[in-house]
């Protein structure tokens, strides 16, 4: 029974399973740059270059650096990248 059920669902992305699945990885480590989740003072920095949290999304969309377009995940929306992003850098 216990199989049948993990089946089906799951699918739901939420900003705490996009960053385990997607954004862990290098922001997790910092690997090649990439601000630290919960690093709010790089986020802030990056962002004040990059024209707030919405500069941050565009670049998050198409790739930046190292970082492949919406970092690996295909099939999330803009919203569910920002709401990674926001959870990630502590900004809104």
């Amino acid at each position: 029974m216990e199989v049948a059920a993990s089946v089906g669902g799951g699918d739901a992305k939420t900003p705490d399973s996009i960053i385990a699945k997607h954004c862990n990885a290098c922001h997790g480590s910092g690997l090649l740059g990439a601000p630290k989740i919960g690093d709010t003072a790089a986020w802030k920095e990056r962002a004040d270059h990059q024209g707030g949290l919405d500069g941050i999304l565009a670049k998050a969309i198409t790739g930046i650096n190292a970082m492949p377009p919406k970092g690996t995940c295909a099939d999330c929306s803009d919203a569910d990248l920002k709401g990674a992003i926001e959870k990630m850098s502590g900004l809104k």
